[in-house]
């Protein structure tokens, strides 16, 4: 996964590639340029040709260290690549959010969190579309899972004002977002 920066050639020996944060560990395969050569990587030998066993990649940047060793045994040349793993994005945000019936106001502006709409007394229920800004976050409406883009279910209105929430956790686990919308049902006439 990656590319290498700058692109390879066996005069130069340090490297540079960037992996998203779902990119957990990586595999390097090094092709030696003297059939008697050996070459290891991170001190494990490989198989010219062949994928290295599977570098576990933490956030942030891991060195990676080929070294080939030439045909007399003593003569010896180190590459490096130094992979840089991405933290995970703190994008608690939605894109957009709509509603089955009603409209929101004010109009949606992700920066925004508090939202009314109003519907008439035969509007016994309504649903919302949520749709995230960071396709690796997650959210649940009114306490419920709901896939981005995807409707929640049918939420039961009762006359007055029913508040429905709508809260985003972002791809690191911890930042949140919680947006609500009242809605307010009209009384019988």
């Amino acid at each position: 996964v990656g590319s290498l920066s700058p692109v390879f050639s066996a005069t130069s020996i340090n490297y540079t590639a960037s992996v998203s944060y779902a990119t957990t560990s990586m595999t390097v395969t090094p092709t030696r340029a003297q059939a008697d050569a050996t070459v290891t990587v991170n001190g494990t030998p490989v198989m010219s040709g062949t994928p290295s066993g599977a570098i576990p990649l933490p956030v942030g940047t891991t060195p990676i260290t080929i070294l080939v060793t030439a045909q007399d045994g003593t003569t010896t040349k180190t590459y490096t690549l130094n992979v840089t793993r991405a933290a995970p994005s703190n994008n608690a945000n939605l894109a957009n959010l709509t509603a089955s019936v009603g409209t929101l106001t004010p109009s949606f502006d992700t920066a925004i969190i508090d939202y009314s709409a109003n519907v008439s007394n035969s509007t016994t229920s309504m649903a919302v579309t949520p749709i995230l800004a960071q396709t690796d976050a997650t959210l649940t409406v009114n306490g419920t899972a709901v896939t981005s883009g995807a409707s929640s279910a049918e939420i039961p209105l009762a006359v007055g004002v029913t508040p429905i929430t709508i809260h985003v956790t972002a791809q690191d686990g911890t930042t949140t977002k919680t947006y609500t919308l009242n809605v307010t049902r009209d009384a019988p006439l």
